[in-house]
């Protein structure tokens, strides 16, 4: 079975409506990783791809390309913005999802299935937020901003 065609299968916490499969690790800047093999893997999480309203143009590192924790490893463009993917620690680019470069819109359709890079780095469990975590934090952000949403329609 294929890794990126099974997380429905696996055990997900909820943000509201939004899933956060439990085999991931979560930035606050909507980002999934996925440590697997030495190896990490990036994609955006339902709720940042919901936000973003979909995603129309994507920026990808080249394969063997050095990033330094805090630099732009990701850019793409949205609808409504230009959003910019920094990572927690120094990495490699080890693969890049292809298919993003004709396709930018496939991670609109389902945001776990689909990968934006691959990466070799020193990951470390401290430097991201565990799905229980993840969950806590977005299930306020979302609460936060519904508040301020429906605070606002009725000014």
């Amino acid at each position: 079975m294929d890794i990126y065609t099974y997380p429905q299968m696996l055990p997900n916490m909820k943000a509201y409506e939004f899933e956060f499969p439990e085999d991931r690790y979560y930035l606050k800047n909507h980002i999934w990783l996925k440590p697997e093999s030495g190896e990490v893997i990036l994609g955006i999480t339902e709720l940042g791809q919901s936000l973003s309203k979909g995603i129309v143009h994507i920026d990808l590192p080249e394969v063997g390309e050095s990033v330094r924790r805090g630099d732009t490893l990701v850019a793409y463009e949205t609808i409504k913005a230009v959003s910019q993917i920094f990572l927690p620690f120094d990495a490699e680019v080890v693969e890049v999802n292809e298919k993003l470069w004709d396709d930018p819109n496939i991670i609109n359709s389902n945001p776990y299935n689909e990968w934006l890079i691959k990466v070799k780095g020193k990951f470390s469990e401290s430097s991201v937020m565990k799905v229980s975590e993840a969950v806590g934090y977005y299930t306020k952000l979302i609460a936060k901003e519904r508040e301020r949403y429906a605070g606002g329609e009725k000014s």
